[in-house]
């Protein structure tokens, strides 16, 4: 497979990146970064470019880890709804044969009662 390459600018520096994924997407991951280090480096002038980079990869692993928990949360609460749904069909099949049961016993009585 051939493999994309590109060049990120961040913060003044270039950055050669091979890569499978799309141009556009490590374009905007790129821009990303370089927007967020920026606004790290211009908000104090002792933050140096490897400390702005450590800070924006924090961030970028909290939002990360944040969103792995949102998704675990997620699928627990689909897991939930899936269960309900499926005691719902089932409770659904026992009224329907119960149903089904009592309007045989009504055609009963009804044939009964014309007897």
């Amino acid at each position: 497979m051939k493999r994309n390459r590109v060049v990120l600018h961040i913060c003044g520096q270039d950055f050669p990146i091979a890569t499978d994924s799309s141009i556009a997407h490590v374009r905007q991951l790129g821009e990303d970064i370089n927007a967020k280090m920026s606004e790290i480096l211009s908000a104090s002038k002792r933050v140096t470019f490897a400390q702005a980079a450590i800070l924006t990869a924090l961030d970028y692993a909290d939002s990360a880890k944040k969103n792995e928990q949102s998704i675990e949360a997620l699928r627990s609460q689909l897991s939930g709804y899936l269960s309900d749904a499926e005691d719902s069909k089932l409770n659904f099949e026992l009224v329907k044969k119960e149903n089904e049961k009592l309007k045989a016993e009504i055609e009963k009585l009804k044939a009964k009662a014309g007897k």
